[in-house]
């Protein structure tokens, strides 16, 4: 008895039926998606049809994201894995140049990338079989929560946060040290001033101006509401009590906006004072403090580093209060507004 042979297409027993509907884009350069953005778009849609997948363009910074930019961007540099190793989110992200600044740029790009173009990005870039997505997609969770872990490890001190380091020296009001944050290696200065010092020493600036005293930080359009109609009630009510800030905060909510905004326009001006005066504050105190430090280095006495200015370090420190107090007044102005 004679059988009739047959031909079978042998296919992989863990392929999914999506390898199949792709696989004749296998054989479409990646350089022929990133110069052709019709192409692209026209891929991109095909892939997530064949998928099931909804296909809806994120809204970033107020608009639709180019998906076929962030897709050169990414890949330009390696994939998505190599850019979250290599910690370069916020470079793809800038490089669109959003009207309103991304702060969480390494979730934004994650979440983005991650629905709309990994698993493009590994059938077309890498040109692997889709059989083996899984793997990367598992080696990226890992990743990410690797790279969780290491900005933990390295953000940014806060007040009142305590820290262990080394004391490399000691000059006449305290210590010159060094400290580990992450992997970051930070040098600075801890002061230790005595009760009587510090009196003696604010009798002494108050008398002087304090030339050394961070620039003052910048006024809210609230705060220049206040000032002006506190000196206009005053002279209308000489000898008078005058209105309680309760009374001005109620004033300040019942003013048009129309009104409002001199007071806006004058916090704005206000800024870039306290920015420039800011500049030339820590230029300044940097080279205070490296005066101590050199001086330090090459073994001179406590009192030829103290003549550098003992307060210069501390008032170096506040400047970055200063700052912060100064984006607080910013946005408290635009939630006033």
């Amino acid at each position: 008895m004679s059988t009739d042979s047959s031909q079978f297409e042998v296919v992989p027993a863990n392929a999914s039926a999506l390898d199949n509907d792709v696989s004749s884009h296998m054989s479409m350069l990646y350089q022929d998606i990133v110069r052709n953005p019709e192409l692209f778009w026209e891929m991109l849609r095909d892939f997530h049809e064949s998928s099931d997948k909804k296909f809806k363009i994120p809204i970033v910074g107020g608009k639709s994201l180019d998906l076929h930019r962030l897709f050169n961007e990414v890949t330009s540099r390696g994939g998505l894995e190599k850019v979250i190793k290599d910690r370069r989110c916020k470079e793809v992200i800038d490089a669109f140049n959003f009207k309103t600044t991304i702060t969480n740029s390494a979730f934004v790009l994650r979440k983005c990338y991650l629905k709309m173009l990994f698993e493009f990005e590994h059938l077309y870039y890498f040109q692997a079989p889709l059989s083996t997505f899984w793997e990367k997609e598992k080696a990226l969770k890992l990743l990410i929560e690797k790279s969780a872990n290491r900005d933990k490890d390295s953000q940014e001190l806060k007040p009142g946060t305590v820290i262990t380091g080394i004391i490399d020296g000691k000059f006449e009001s305290g210590y010159l040290i060094s400290t580990k944050v992450g992997s970051e290696k930070l040098k600075g200065m801890l002061y230790h001033i005595s009760p009587e010092t510090k009196r003696g020493k604010k009798k002494a600036k108050s008398s002087q101006g304090d030339s050394h005293k961070p620039p003052k930080r910048q006024r809210t359009g609230y705060n220049f509401f206040v000032a002006e109609q506190s000196v206009r009630i005053k002279a209308e009510n000489a000898g008078q009590k005058v209105s309680s800030p309760k009374n001005l905060g109620n004033m300040w909510t019942n003013l048009s906006e129309s009104d409002r905004k001199v007071y806006y326009e004058k916090s704005r001006e206000d800024g870039k004072r306290y920015k420039m005066e800011i500049l030339q504050y820590r230029s300044l105190m940097e080279s205070r403090v490296a005066e101590i430090v050199a001086a330090t280095d090459a073994g001179t006495s406590a009192s030829a580093a103290e003549t550098a200015d003992e307060a210069s370090q501390e008032n170096l420190a506040k400047t970055d209060a200063c700052t912060s107090a100064s984006s607080a007044a910013e946005t408290e102005d635009e939630v006033s507004q």
